[in-house]
């Protein structure tokens, strides 16, 4: 029977983030792909259907980490967790269904796990890495046009600086292709975030921050994509 890894502890967004936005993490086992699958179903928002789905134990961890957070954020802002269920859209997003539209966003990587509500339906994205840098050849999986051209130079100059560089605008642009609801339909390479504050998506606009925090003594990079009425 699956339990959590750690205590979920509040994970500070910046002082500028538009709207009422929770967040929470905690950490993740980072099991090996021999172990035995855990069984995660008694968790309200798993779907049994999906959980018998899961191959390898990582899968089901950071699975149920996840949905574990979104009852956790939700029963510590008043709401009554049996009250939703989380659902599948046609890009596999996960969204909460119930009596009011709250936003969500999951994610886990490097064994962490983070989740986040906000005020409106499907309008925020939160993606995390650590702070291990990105390789150079995803540079054109990722960017083009002007920020393909700043992220070549970046590398041309200084290896190590670049790669960080390289993780922190992949995070942005995962953060912004989970806000706008489309995922991996939204090709990261048909949008810029380097150096902005303010994209356009389709006619809609959507804020991007990214910040360094600690997690659990770690630095790890964290982006935040949500929908605003602002303009660039």
């Amino acid at each position: 029977m699956w339990e959590p890894a750690s205590k979920p502890l509040q994970l500070s967004l910046p002082e500028n983030v538009e709207g009422e936005f929770h967040a929470v993490w905690m950490n993740t086992r980072t099991p090996a792909p021999s172990d035995t699958i855990p069984d995660i179903s008694h968790l309200h928002f798993v779907d049994p259907i999906e959980a018998q789905s899961f191959k390898v134990a990582k899968r089901a961890e950071e699975h149920a980490a996840g949905r574990f957070l979104i009852a956790y954020l939700l029963q510590q802002n008043g709401y009554i967790v049996e009250d939703y269920q989380i659902k599948r859209d046609e890009y596999r997003r996960p969204i909460l269904i119930g009596p009011e539209p709250i936003s969500i966003s999951i994610t886990h990587s490097g064994g962490f796990a983070i989740a986040i509500i906000g005020p409106t339906e499907l309008s925020v994205g939160i993606d995390v890495e650590p702070n291990s840098g990105r390789q150079r050849n995803l540079l054109p999986l990722m960017a083009s046009g002007n920020e393909l051209e700043k992220l070549e130079t970046a590398w041309d100059q200084d290896a190590e600086t670049a790669s960080t560089l390289t993780n922190l605008i992949w995070v942005l642009k995962e953060a912004v292709q989970k806000a706008t609801g489309l995922g991996m339909g939204l090709a990261p390479q048909s949008f810029e975030v380097l150096g902005k504050e303010v994209i356009t998506i389709h006619s809609q606009s959507y804020r991007v921050y990214s910040w360094q925090p600690l997690l659990g003594g770690q630095v790890t990079n964290v982006a935040l994509a949500h929908r605003t009425d602002r303009r660039e």
